[in-house]
């Protein structure tokens, strides 16, 4: 078992198999074990969204060019309790995949879980330029999910699946993402606990 934990901020450390962990705020472990990783994020803001000018959640990628596929099996976390929010923010968790060029040019495809809205659901969210350009949410059930994310050409495909065999896609979006990306997990806590995310049979084909 290695557990690494970054004491300062925008720094990386790599995660054989996984990428290099990318942990801007420098407070969130990782449990690298032999089914897989443990993400914990603290209490707090830990958001991926430049339209509120907050891109600090951890995430771990690895580099990618051209066409790919990626999956990786989300493990389930409860939907967190109403009115727990930090800062204002709503009540929310995310875990999934992020397909990433940079800061403002990213791609979030998760498993979403919001008191508000008293649901689990997958999420899906593009930006480009720093802007929200389109995305989805779909319902899904309280339960592990694999998901997958697909490129070709400029043109995304985000799927799922609940036996990590049989996949059904959620929605595609057009891109004007660059080349060459990076791919991986991440995980999202807006909320005043301390959360932990697991990932498991991270695959990518390039």
């Amino acid at each position: 078992m290695l557990i690494v934990l970054l004491h300062s901020s925008a720094l990386s450390q790599e995660l054989p198999g996984w990428g290099n962990l990318v942990d801007p705020v420098g407070d969130c472990p990782v449990d690298l074990n032999e089914n897989g990783i443990t993400l914990t994020i603290p209490a707090g803001v830990h958001q991926l969204n430049p339209t509120m000018q907050i891109v600090n959640a951890p995430r771990i990628l690895q580099p990618i060019e051209g066409d790919f596929l990626y999956e990786v099996h989300v493990k389930e976390f409860q939907r967190p309790e109403a009115n727990s929010g930090a800062n204002g923010n709503r009540s929310y968790l995310a875990a999934g995949i992020v397909v990433w060029q940079d800061e403002n040019n990213f791609l979030r495809w998760t498993r979403s879980a919001s008191a508000e809205k008293h649901a689990i659901y997958l999420s899906c969210e593009q930006f480009e330029g720093g802007q929200h350009v389109g995305g989805g949410y779909f319902k899904l059930k309280d339960q592990p999910v694999w998901l997958r994310v697909e490129r070709r050409g400029k043109m995304l495909k985000m799927s799922a699946s609940n036996d990590g065999k049989t996949w059904s896609e959620a929605i595609e979006r057009d891109c004007t993402y660059a080349d060459r990306l990076e791919v991986g997990v991440f995980g999202l806590n807006v909320t005043q606990r301390d959360r932990k995310f697991d990932f498991h049979g991270s695959y990518l084909l390039n």
